[in-house]
């Protein structure tokens, strides 16, 4: 499956994308919908990139994901939703997508599980035309803005989408699991042109994602959380990787402290801080530019902020509640 994944994948166009991706699952892998510690996922990211430079780039996901579970079954149902929105340059292009997740879970041992899961979605692409400024609006000595704008296409289109994804989880206690998966988004290669002129029709590019997270408890009051990604969306390739220390505040290990480093080869470094109160959880991240491309930016790549809440139900009958469930 994998082999066919990564032969699918190769194809212009991008898809949202942050710095910790970790924070953001079902942009990743659409198995990832109900896999966590609970029983409902709300999450919100926010990103702001290259405001150094005259096109800069916003963009920000809002989700909310389920588990259904009995509590003597070992598989569970996953549903989520999530809106994806970003918007660059002066022409304020943007893309707004509204995505459906479902998954389930089959249970193969104890404490390993094996996901597949489909995401459907539908997605508008637009742009400001009055802001558009072009060649025909110069009347050989100064701008024109009496003359309307080039007409290169509508000014907005749209598309239906369909993603799979297939997730393994192992999880030996609360505070050691890992996921291993890969996604692929764009089965359909959806249209996304504003131009009908045939020659100009381009298609989105499917995207593939292959990630590994570890969440690994080293001491009584610290993990240790290792995250990596690699993303191919021809002809664009990300490979991030991230570790953090998550230190546990208190005796009662219900408020805890991250820090951490990451690193997208070829683009920027990023250091990031979080924060765990009880079931909430916030995250600050700021991208600092490498590439090439510091020559614009100065460096300054731009910040990103995460927030997450997660509700958890506890479990009937003959089973006891815990603490930290």
């Amino acid at each position: 499956m994998f082999l066919s994944l990564w032969i699918w994948s190769s194809g212009i166009g991008q898809d949202i994308h942050f710095s910790q991706f970790f924070n953001s699952p079902l942009n990743i892998n659409p198995a990832l919908t109900g896999s966590f510690n609970g029983s409902t996922r709300v999450h919100a990211n926010y990103r702001q990139q290259w405001k150094s430079v005259p096109v800069d780039y916003l963009s920000a996901d809002v989700g909310i994901d389920f588990k259904f579970r009995k509590p003597d079954k070992k598989n569970y149902l996953g549903v989520g939703g999530l809106i994806n929105y970003d918007k660059a340059g002066d022409l304020s292009l943007s893309m707004t997508g509204l995505n459906g997740f479902l998954a389930y879970a089959v249970g193969i041992s104890e404490n390993k599980s094996i996901t597949p899961a489909i995401n459907v979605s539908y997605s508008q692409r637009k742009y400001d035309f009055d802001a558009v400024r072009s060649g025909n609006q110069w009347n050989g000595t100064a701008f024109d803005p009496g003359t309307a704008g080039e007409f290169i296409g509508a000014d907005n289109t749209s598309y239906f989408d369909i993603g799979l994804g297939l997730n393994y989880r192992g999880q030996k206690t609360y505070r050691k699991f890992i996921d291993l998966g890969v996604g692929l988004y764009h089965l359909i290669q959806p249209t996304d042109s504003f131009s009908s002129t045939p020659a100009d029709i381009t298609k989105r590019p499917m995207r593939l994602s292959v990630y590994g997270m570890l969440n690994h408890q080293i001491a009584d009051k610290l993990d240790l959380l290792l995250n990596a990604s690699y993303q191919n969306q021809s002809p664009y390739r990300e490979i991030v990787v991230n570790g953090q220390g998550k230190l546990y505040l208190g005796d009662n290990l219900d408020k805890a402290l991250y820090l951490g480093l990451g690193y997208r080869f070829g683009d920027a470094w990023y250091p990031m801080i979080a924060v765990e109160i009880g079931r909430l959880y916030g995250a600050f991240s700021y991208d600092f530019n490498i590439s090439n491309f510091d020559i614009a930016t100065d460096g300054k790549g731009g910040p990103e902020l995460s927030i997450r809440y997660i509700f958890s139900k506890i479990p009937e009958g003959i089973y006891k509640p815990c603490l930290i469930y």
